[in-house]
C-alpha cells in the first residue's frame, strides 16, 4: 500500500478507531512501541532519549548481544535526526565494546570487526557532514579510544589509529 492510499483509508476512520489501530500496532512489534514513545518525547526530551538508548546498548553488551547493542544504534538513526546525539551514541557503543575487552581479556576477531565498523562510520559521518565543531567536539574521544587500544588484538588499535588520522578530512579514499 502506497502512503497516498494509507492516507485515504485512515481518513475514513474516527477518533476511536484510530487509536485503537495505533495501540494494535504498537502491541504488535517492541520496536513500534519505542517508535511511538520517542515520537512522543521529540525534541525537548533528546537527552533522555539518547540516555535511553545507552542503557540498551549497556544491556546487550552485558548479555554479550553484539547485535541487540548495534540495533540500538540503528533504531536510534531512525528514530533521531540528531547528528551529534547519534555519533555520540556511536562513539558510546565503542568504548562499550573497548571497556569490555579490558575486563574480560583478548576477544575474537569479529567482535573487533564489529567495533571497528561503528567507529569508521562515525568518522565517515562526520567528515561527510564536515561540521567543525562537531568534529572537534568528538575529537577527544575518538583519540582516547585509539590511546586505549594500543596493545589490543586483530589489528584493532591499527584501523582505528588508521581512520582517526582520517578525521577531519574531507575526502576519504576507500
Amino acid at each position: 500500500m502506497k502512503s497516498t492510499d494509507l492516507k485515504k483509508t485512515l481518513e475514513k476512520f474516527d477518533k476511536k478507531e484510530l487509536i485503537q489501530l495505533i495501540i494494535d500496532l504498537a502491541k504488535l512489534k517492541k520496536y513500534n512501541m519505542e517508535w511511538l514513545e520517542i515520537e512522543f518525547q521529540r525534541p525537548h526530551a533528546l537527552p533522555e532519549l539518547l540516555e535511553f538508548y545507552k542503557k540498551k546498548i549497556s544491556r546487550a553488551w552485558d548479555l554479550n548481544d553484539l547485535t541487540a547493542a548495534k540495533k540500538a544504534i540503528t533504531d536510534f538513526k531512525k528514530a533521531s535526526p540528531d547528528r551529534e546525539s547519534m555519533i555520540d551514541l556511536m562513539i558510546y557503543y565503542v568504548e562499550q565494546g573497548t571497556d569490555i575487552t579490558f575486563e574480560c581479556g583478548d576477544m575474537y576477531e569479529d567482535f573487533y570487526t564489529r567495533l571497528e565498523n561503528v567507529y569508521i562510520d562515525a568518522i565517515k559521518l562526520l567528515n561527510e557532514w564536515g561540521d567543525t565543531k562537531l568534529i572537534e567536539k568528538f575529537r577527544p574521544r575518538l583519540e582516547t579510544l585509539v590511546d586505549k587500544t594500543e596493545n589490543m588484538g586483530w589489528g584493532y588499535h591499527d584501523v582505528l589509529w588508521d581512520w582517526y588520522d582520517e578525521l577531519g578530512k574531507s575526502e576519504i579514499e576507500e
